[in-house]
C-alpha cells in the first residue's frame, strides 16, 4: 500500500465507529419501542420510533459499505482484488466495491482487538445520546404524561420499569438506593450458590447438587 497505514487506520476507524454508532442506536430504538421504554426513545411515538430505529440500520450498512465510492481510500479503481499491501489511494467502482473493505490490519485495517474497543464505545454513546433524547422527550415535549392516579406509582419505579414513563437520570436515584440494599444478599447468594458447585466437594460427595 502506497499510504501510512496509520492514516488508513484512522480512516478505518472513523467509518467503524459511524457504522457501529447508528446500528447500535438503531437496534436500541427498536428494542425500546417494543418494550415502552419511552425513557430511550428518539421519537414521540412508538411506531415512529421503531421505524427510525430500522432506517438507521439499514442507513448505517448502506454508508459503511457504500463511502468507499465517494471517499478516497486504499480501494482505488483497478487495486481492489490486488494484495492490500499494493493498493493504490483513491476510489472504488461498482464492480469493486464488495472486495474495497477487505483490507488486512497490518495495513491498516482494523483487528479484534480495536473493532471492540470501537465498538463497545459506538454503543455506549448510542446509548447515551438515546437517554439524552428520551429525557428532552419527556421533560420538555411533554410526551409522556401519567395519570393523577399512577404519578405515586410511577415515581416509585426504578430500573427499566421506570424507563416506560421516566427520564434515565430521574430513575438513577431510586435504582442506586435498591441495589445498595440488594448488592449484599446478591452477592451472598452468589457465592453460596457457586459453592455448592465445589469441584472438590462434588468429588467427595459432599455438595448439594
Amino acid at each position: 500500500m502506497n499510504t501510512d497505514p496509520g492514516v488508513v487506520r484512522d480512516l478505518f476507524a472513523g467509518h467503524y465507529f459511524l457504522f457501529a454508532f447508528l446500528t447500535s442506536l438503531g437496534a436500541i430504538q427498536i428494542a425500546v419501542s417494543n418494550a415502552g421504554t419511552r425513557g430511550l426513545w428518539l421519537m414521540p411515538h412508538a411506531t415512529m420510533t421503531r421505524w427510525l430505529g430500522i432506517v438507521l440500520i439499514v442507513s448505517a450498512i448502506a454508508i459503511f459499505f457504500m463511502q468507499p465510492l465517494w471517499v478516497d481510500g486504499p480501494w482505488a479503481a483497478g487495486s481492489v482484488e490486488a494484495d492490500s499491501l499494493t493498493r493504490d489511494w483513491g476510489k472504488a467502482n461498482w464492480d469493486e466495491l464488495a472486495g474495497a473493505r477487505n483490507v488486512n490490519d497490518i495495513h491498516g485495517g482494523l483487528d479484534g482487538v480495536k473493532q471492540t474497543g470501537w465498538f463497545s464505545l459506538a454503543a455506549v454513546t448510542a446509548f447515551a445520546v438515546s437517554a439524552i433524547a428520551g429525557t428532552l422527550s419527556i421533560k420538555i415535549l411533554n410526551t409522556v404524561q401519567p395519570k393523577s392516579g399512577d404519578e405515586q406509582i410511577t415515581s416509585a419505579q426504578d430500573g427499566l420499569a421506570g424507563l416506560a414513563n421516566r427520564s434515565y437520570l430521574s430513575v438513577q436515584p431510586e435504582s442506586w438506593r435498591n441495589f445498595r440494599a440488594d448488592i449484599g444478599e446478591f452477592w451472598q447468594n452468589g457465592i453460596r450458590e457457586a459453592d455448592s458447585w465445589n469441584l472438590i466437594k462434588s468429588i467427595w460427595g459432599r455438595s448439594s447438587k
